[in-house]
């Protein structure tokens, strides 16, 4: 059917102002437009709710507004032309690409062999016989048939497989765990080595097999279901193996007092800040993220997960590191497919399992582009003489042909171009077909998928608020020393210090204990230091000292006091009984710059930002459709 210009111009205007009708202008910067599809990508990304209202959207539109005039200024900077720009976003580009290169399909499947193996943990050993990578045929043979006479003694009762462990594997850790690993689910192995202990019956042993550390051989020793996840805190006393025996006991008993103080009902978050060596999780309480089987030490996994119930306290558990004592906090069940999905297809994603994927998604590229070959040509590049003609097709799909002489040269570039058999031949050239449908299929990516197309836009101009902003905000506040000066000269009313003193804090729930650290600290004949070591001979709790300088109003043990310089007289303050040797008394005064140069270098980037913002918003036109504005109701 031919149709005349006039009527194509037609259906072009028609299909436009469709097109501007679903997608109508909700502002423009500059004369530049911005559509409502892009404002409402971010809009709805930073709502939980799936409906709107008016005051929502007004509020959210300034925050919109200042997003967009930074991305202006940068654009205006030529920030977007910059080399280091555009290598930035070239690997958010890729990372972005990486679910849209995959098999679905193929992918689901891995989807829910992960889930079954999440619910279901396997216990194994191993025996390993070391083979690296690029080994000769001779080594790899000499190694397989090594571990499978291993294994053949094993079979015939000659030596246990714990024995053999001992005695012949390359693992360092199989001299002390007997090849022992423990019990592990989906991803807490390399993949071929998870799929021969869950492919291998329970009490046989597996064939050999190879992953990139060589040659292994399994043997499965049980299943069992999945225990979830668990969350703890935990009151951690280190002990290094190198102390002597004594210390090491002191320590012990200094964990057994905590664990006694715990029974005697005081408060494990409050134990945990002031005796955990794990300074991380003590500030929380003790606190430690969620954990999953495997990712901690055996001893601590079997502990936590033993407690049955939230609040429960296991006794002192020895580990690697040291003591700990586990209160459990929260427990999660092994969720349901649908609740797990995204976290497994994001681990497949980064797993060596996607390259499955990657294989069945070529094939299927090669059906959309109409991929046509001639293999046959590949023996001419047996011999290193080969003529490599530019007329001659090997390969082509999507109007792009590939020659002969193309091919030579990724062969040049991959340095395989001396001697190469015909397996040798034909990997490189799956590689080198795969690589140029896949580097391909990326260039369709934003017409074929419009939330790639957004998402990407989205990057784009992250990158460039962050660096315009560090430009202009945050390294400026850094770098312009004179202007923090300036700015710190005319605002250091608002950083004061409260009253403080400069001393030490002696501390103990025990009143007897405190009066002797009082007359022993009055005579003033032995050193503070030595004081703690005596009256802590019993006990490692009985008594504590602070020294340094610390803001009264700040610390439990200060505030609501007034402290004299030299020793104070003991007061009881909450459960302690505390007592303060005051070397000075520091009143209230300005911070010098340096002293709280983290705030004020804040403050001063917030001050530098509202002055760009009101350069900004009378440089840059911007009108907003509110109409267009207040469409937008639902998710």
């Amino acid at each position: 059917m031919k149709y005349s210009v006039v009527t194509l111009l037609t259906i072009l205007i028609s299909f436009s102002a469709f097109a501007q009708k679903n997608d109508p202008v909700l502002m423009t910067i500059n004369g530049e437009k911005v559509t409502k599809s892009e404002f409402e990508q971010i809009f709805w990304k930073n709502k939980k709710e799936t409906t709107t209202t008016k005051k929502e959207l007004d509020d959210y539109m300034v925050l919109f507004k200042k997003f967009k005039l930074k991305v202006a200024a940068a654009e205006e900077q030529g920030i977007d032309t910059t080399e280091k720009f555009k290598t930035e976003l070239a690997g958010y580009k890729a990372q972005l690409e990486r679910p849209y290169l995959v098999d679905t399909t193929l992918n689901e499947a891995l989807i829910k062999e992960a889930y079954n193996r999440t619910q279901n943990e396997v216990k194994a050993s191993h025996i390993l016989i070391k083979v690296k990578k690029d080994a000769s045929p001779a080594d790899t043979l000499k190694a397989y048939n090594k571990i499978l006479k291993i294994r053949e003694d094993v079979l015939a009762k000659k030596i246990s497989f714990k024995d053999a462990a001992k005695k012949y594997s390359e693992d360092p850790s199989a001299k002390q765990n007997s090849g022992n690993l423990g019990y592990f689910s989906a991803f807490r192995m390399v993949y071929p080595f998870e799929n021969a202990a869950y492919n291998t019956k329970v009490g046989q042993i597996s064939m050999p097999f190879r992953t990139q550390f060589g040659y292994h051989i399994v043997e499965t020793e049980d299943i069992r279901k999945g225990r979830g996840k668990i969350k703890v805190a935990h009151i951690m006393i280190r002990v290094k193996e190198d102390l002597p025996k004594s210390e090491k006991e002191n320590l012990k008993k200094k964990t057994q007092e905590i664990y006694q103080k715990i029974i005697n009902g005081e408060d494990f978050s409050t134990l945990a800040k002031e005796y955990s060596e794990d300074r991380n999780s003590a500030r929380k309480g003790g606190e430690l993220a969620w954990i999953n089987t495997g990712e901690t030490f055996t001893e601590f996994d079997d502990a936590a997960f033993g407690l049955e119930k939230n609040g429960d306290i296991s006794k002192p558990v020895r580990t690697p590191v040291g003591w700990h004592i586990i209160k459990r906090i929260d427990y999660k069940p092994v969720g349901t497919l649908e609740e797990m999905r995204s976290e497994l297809k994001h681990k497949i994603q980064r797993d060596v399992r996607s390259q499955k994927t990657r294989v069945q998604f070529i094939n299927n590229l090669k059906k959309e582009y109409g991929f046509i070959e001639n293999k046959a040509l590949l023996s001419n590049f047996l011999n290193k003489e080969y003529k490599a003609e530019k007329e001659t097709q090997l390969f082509s799909f999507a109007n792009k042909s590939y020659s002969m002489y193309d091919f030579a040269l990724y062969l040049v570039k991959a340095k395989k171009t001396d001697n190469l058999t015909k397996s040798e031949i034909d990997e490189v050239y799956d590689r080198y077909t795969s690589n140029e449908l896949v580097e391909f299929e990326k260039t369709q990516l934003s017409r074929k998928y419009p939330s790639f197309k957004a998402l990407l836009k989205e990057y784009r101009d992250g990158i460039l608020l962050f660096d315009i902003t560090d430009k202009k905000v945050w390294s400026k506040a850094v770098k312009d020393t004179s202007g923090l000066k300036e700015f710190y000269e005319k605002n250091k009313q608002n950083y004061v210090w409260e009253n403080r003193i400069e001393g030490k804090i002696f501390s103990s729930s025990d009143k007897k204990i405190a009066k002797k650290a009082y007359k022993l600290a009055k005579k003033g004949k032995i050193e503070n230091d030595s004081i703690i070591n005596y009256l802590n001979k019993d006990s490692q709790l009985n008594i504590k000292l602070e020294s340094g300088t610390f803001v009264n109003a700040e610390h439990e043990l200060l505030k609501n006091t007034t402290w004299k310089k030299g020793l104070n007289k003991i007061k009881n303050i909450g459960d302690k009984y505390v007592f303060v040797i005051v070397d000075k008394n520091l009143p209230s005064a300005p911070k010098k710059l340096e002293e709280a140069k983290g705030l004020i270098t804040a403050a001063y980037q917030e001050y530098l930002e509202k002055e760009w913002l009101k350069e900004l918003e009378n440089k840059f036109k911007i009108t907003v459709n509110k109409d267009v504005l207040y469409t937008i109701k639902n998710k």
